[in-house]
């Protein structure tokens, strides 16, 4: 809800206001209006409203700071409002024109000015709604891909490292079994040792508890057997294990790299292959397409040349009717000038008859044929 700036009390003291009075035209608050407002009886009737729920609709009707009159103008001039007294001091003869006019004016302009902002919303609210939808969505969806192909990638390297990881752990697998088997045979076979060493120890100590000599000496001679044995024993040495070879960091690491970079050389040759596929049927259009265009610039060419002829071959015969109009129409004054004469010289003829006629009667027949030749030499 709209709210308006904290508001002093108008009625009898400076607390906050939290109420208007609309008959009063004044902002009051609780206490103002329990203590005092409602207490003059002329003010029961007036209407009071909360400042805070009504909002920007609690605002007093305005006046003129100067006079302090209603408003009845709106100068043109100075733009502002007037009241009748401004009218005859500081704004005398300012152009006015009716505030009702101005204001519709003006609410016709806000009302375009909202209009355009809610279209503003709209496609801001649009904006938002691709935010949050679409390149969110699109965001989301980049990342996943971008981690897959990571998450992708280092498995890929895992399972070739992992490959090249047994074979060096098979070895020490091997090499412990194979030697651990050796130790136990060692083992026994020096367990066997010590056991046949103690029990002939016991037999011989037992011959020196003996106290009877004769009994001492049978002892000692059934006892030589063991005697011999214990004289021709030899030590035998004990072996020790084989030391597994030193591993060779660097060329697990050397194949590990090897393996993975044929991987990747493989995916970089087969991006190789197909740019050149693209190179070579890029190469291929733009050579069909240069032999098209000498094609059409030859029957362009050829049209040219074409126009060019049946253009000269026109002027030709334009020239040419030109000529025979030309001389069309001197024959034809030609001829008029002669029909003109043929008409004169006809007519002179006629005249001359008709003397030749008037005065046949009086010619003689000499007279007559000499004047008839003389009219034929003429006229023929």
């Amino acid at each position: 809800m709209a709210q308006i700036a904290a508001q002093k009390c108008e009625f009898s003291c400076d607390e906050v206001a939290v109420l208007y009075c609309k008959g009063c035209d004044q902002f009051l608050c609780i206490e103002c209006r329990q203590n005092v407002h409602d207490k003059v009886r002329k003010f029961k009737d007036h209407e009071v409203v909360n400042i805070h729920k009504e909002g920007n609709r609690v605002r007093p009707n305005p006046v003129c700071e100067t006079h302090e009159n209603q408003f009845l103008y709106y100068c043109s001039k100075c733009e502002c409002l007037t009241c009748a007294e401004c009218m005859t001091s500081s704004h005398n003869e300012h152009k006015t024109e009716k505030i009702k006019i101005v204001a519709d004016s003006r609410r016709q302009n806000v009302d375009q000015i909202i209009q355009q902002l809610k279209t503003k919303v709209e496609k801001v609210k649009q904006k938002l709604e691709t935010i949050d939808t679409e390149y969110s969505a699109q965001i989301k969806s980049d990342s996943e891909s971008y981690v897959e192909m990571v998450e992708k990638t280092v498995d890929d390297l895992l399972k070739i490292v992992d490959r090249h990881k047994l074979i060096p752990l098979t070895t020490a697998s091997d090499f412990k079994n194979i030697e651990n088997e050796d130790l136990g045979r060692k083992r026994a076979f020096f367990k066997n040792r010590q056991d046949d060493i103690v029990d002939r120890l016991l037999k011989f100590e037992n011959l020196m508890q003996e106290t009877h000599d004769s009994t001492f000496l049978t002892e000692w001679k059934a006892h030589q057997t063991d005697v011999q044995m214990n004289d021709e024993e030899t030590d035998d040495p004990l072996v020790a294990p084989r030391r597994i070879e030193s591993f060779n960091q660097k060329k697990l690491t050397k194949s590990v790299i090897e393996v993975i970079d044929e991987k990747f050389q493989i995916g970089l040759k087969e991006q190789e292959k197909a740019f050149t596929k693209m190179t070579e049927e890029f190469g291929e259009l733009r050579t069909e397409v240069e032999s098209k265009q000498r094609t059409i610039n030859e029957v362009m060419k050829e049209a040219a040349e074409n126009t060019r002829n049946i253009t000269t071959e026109f002027e030709g015969r334009i020239k040419l009717l030109e000529s025979k109009l030309t001389t069309s129409a001197e024959n034809s004054c030609k001829a008029e000038r002669v029909q003109e004469n043929t008409k004169k010289q006809l007519s002179e003829a006629i005249d001359q008859c008709n003397r030749f006629v008037q005065n046949l009667s009086v010619l003689s027949c000499k007279q007559f044929l000499e004047k008839f030749h003389a009219y034929l030499t003429y006229y023929l």
